[in-house]
């Protein structure tokens, strides 16, 4: 039980990584542009909350991987 649910929360932890770079990558092309349009910034915006969601998520996700780790010891 343990191995399985270790094993699906780090395959989502991996998803959430290379979600959270791609915002990133999105956001440094963004933010290359001298002058951005409204519409680029209030994507900007949203890619910035994505982005500390996505953190939120990959340190909940770390957590509590940490914990079962331990606790099958």
């Amino acid at each position: 039980m343990y191995s399985e649910l270790i094993t699906e929360l780090e395959e989502k932890l991996q998803i959430l990584k290379v979600e959270h770079r791609a915002l990133d990558q999105r956001l440094v092309e963004l933010e290359k542009h001298l002058s951005m349009t409204p519409e680029e910034h209030v994507e900007a915006a949203r890619i910035k909350k994505q982005k500390l969601k996505k953190k939120d998520e990959m340190s909940a996700i770390e957590s509590r991987l940490h914990e079962l780790k331990e606790q099958g010891e």
